[in-house]
């Protein structure tokens, strides 16, 4: 059985580390000029991205000894993550390349379909202003960004907090450790603790983290039609409130928490509100 499992890892190697046949890779690029769709295999996903940040222009043909290396090294540069973005100033494009590679799969599928979208309008994915018109976003997901995210949650009434809680969201990135990685953890255990026990952290920087998470749900559920009238008050009240005329209102959200309000605004099981209609255009 080892004996067996090893051969299946040597094939599985001497596939991926296989140069990428230019028929096939031919094939693939002129995909994603066309509909912007990259391949399922990650190398020569890998491989098309770099021609298109080429501007289109085929690697120059090697062989032997040469053309092992060469495949090698970009084993090594997909498996150790080297971003294929441009060189400074980062562009759009190259950050949306990037994250259509390496995010987790939800992102990386919503970068590609980004992508795919801007070809369908016309975008040349050979050229350096691809997407450009969206700007790079100071932290985040950038095909968060592209899509309108989270401007598409300021949706009346509550366009006002909307926008202050973006503010919010804003400084808090600015703030968030960039040099500590194990902070996204902490973090995280602040907001499982949340949602799990109705708990919330002492860290003030853990708490205006948990806190403008749950604003961003609120503004998501009422999207979609939910009621989160009482949630968004309380919310904004602490989002004015200083020292101690804070205490009284997170005693009061951690009491809402256990009325199970938030595992409906995250499942979408809550109680439906009427969406007020927009105002018609003046004739």
């Amino acid at each position: 059985m080892r004996a067996r499992d090893k051969r299946i890892e040597r094939v599985a190697y001497a596939i991926d580390a296989s140069p990428v046949r230019k028929h096939l890779l031919r094939e693939a690029y002129e995909w994603f000029t066309m509909f912007g769709e990259l391949h399922e295999h990650v190398h020569v996903a890998y491989e098309v991205v770099q021609q298109a940040l080429r501007g289109g222009a085929e690697a120059p043909p090697v062989e032997g000894a040469v053309l092992t290396r060469r495949v090698r090294q970009a084993a090594v540069a997909y498996q150790d993550r080297q971003r294929p973005r441009d060189e400074w100033p980062p562009t759009v494009r190259g950050l949306l390349f990037d994250e259509a590679l390496f995010e987790s799969q939800p992102l990386r599928n919503l970068a590609r379909s980004v992508i795919a979208t801007e070809v369908a309008w016309g975008g040349d994915v050979q050229n350096p202003g691809f997407a450009a018109r969206h700007g790079v976003p100071g932290y985040g997901c950038v095909a968060l960004h592209v899509c309108g995210y989270p401007g598409k949650l300021a949706i009346p009434p509550y366009e006002a907090e909307a926008k202050r809680l973006f503010v919010r969201l804003d400084n808090f990135r600015g703030r968030i450790p960039q040099d500590d990685p194990s902070w996204m953890d902490a973090q995280s255990e602040a907001l499982a603790a949340f949602f799990g026990d109705s708990v919330l952290p002492d860290d003030e920087l853990l708490l205006e983290g948990v806190l403008v998470n749950l604003g961003l749900d609120l503004l998501q559920a009422h999207r979609q039609g939910m009621d989160v009238s009482r949630a968004m008050a309380l919310l904004d009240r602490l989002a004015r409130n200083i020292g101690d005329e804070r205490e009284p209102s997170l005693a009061e959200l951690s009491e809402l928490a256990k009325t199970g309000l938030w595992h409906a605004v995250r499942t979408g099981d809550g109680p439906r509100g009427r969406r007020p209609r927009p105002t018609p255009p003046a004739p």
